[in-house]
């Protein structure tokens, strides 16, 4: 019985071939859109999900009242990861991420201009960017030392060890190599080539005191089981104690990793905010 289908199908196709094309054409065209649109979704759903602790990682944003309409800004005062460690109980850790930097690299007779971030040393504590080689804990203690990709460290030294190795950048600092990053998902918002730590740019003279300077970008680990609507309270009179000069109706508020891809405009008011970041 299921042979005669089969055969009375096959007959049916040749019969009417462009029919049989159009009809047989539309249905792959139709699931190949489909299956792309899916993988997209997914894709873009993804995004940052990866993190271990992504349930309890959140970024530091400002918003104030302009001309009556809500505006809110991730670059936040560079003192901010420091005090929040310090105010603000539900915090576990705090990492400033600078925004990406493009140096030249040197090693040897080899050149390359390379992009990547300066981090606090607790970075890889709250993200999860998994180490190939050194110590995740400690790699970034020391205000010399450089992580780099494993893609950026075979660019670099080929086949040969990196760990240990010396990096000049812009003809002046030297570093050395202390850990190997695994390369990066392409779902993340962090596209680094190299890591190097936050000690290096006060010791170049970077102002970390400063309240004024929205200029960098803040990223809180709580504790677990932690209240985000307790922290956020705290959060929002922290300019107003700290920064006398600046205007007081500034605010600030942790939001989740699981919204900073499709979900980071705000047209709502502070209250609506603070209750969809409840949820």
């Amino acid at each position: 019985m299921v042979k005669n289908f089969f055969k009375i199908a096959w007959r049916n196709l040749f019969r009417n071939k462009a029919f049989s094309f159009i009809n047989i054409s539309g249905l792959a065209i139709g699931m190949a859109a489909a299956i792309l649109i899916f993988l997209w979704i997914q894709n873009e759903a993804g995004y940052d999900q990866f993190h271990e602790k992504k349930d309890r990682i959140y970024e530091a944003w400002n918003r104030a009242q302009f001309s009556g309409k809500l505006q809110c800004w991730n670059t936040t005062p560079k003192i901010l990861a420091r005090t929040i460690e310090k105010d603000i109980p539900e915090v576990e850790r705090a990492t400033r991420v600078s925004w990406p930097r493009s140096y030249l690299f040197s090693v040897g007779e080899k050149r390359l201009t390379v992009t990547g971030n300066i981090v606090d040393t607790g970075f890889l504590q709250v993200f999860s960017f998994p180490l190939l080689k050194g110590n995740a804990g400690t790699a970034l203690n020391n205000e010399s030392s450089i992580l780099l990709t494993e893609t950026l460290a075979k660019k670099i030294f080929s086949d040969e060890d990196a760990m240990g190795k010396v990096i000049k950048i812009d003809n002046e600092d030297n570093f050395t190599v202390t850990g190997i990053l695994k390369d990066l998902p392409s779902n993340s918002r962090f596209k680094f080539e190299y890591l190097i730590p936050w000690s290096y740019a006060i010791k170049t003279g970077q102002d970390d005191s400063i309240w004024g300077n929205n200029s960098t970008r803040t990223y809180a680990l709580l504790k677990q089981n932690a209240s985000i609507i307790s922290a956020n309270a705290k959060l929002k009179g922290l300019k107003v104690k700290y920064d006398k000069d600046e205007d007081p109706k500034w605010e600030m508020f942790l939001y989740p990793i699981s919204r900073w891809r499709l979900y980071s405009k705000f047209y709502t008011q502070s209250l609506l905010m603070e209750k969809k970041m409840a949820v």
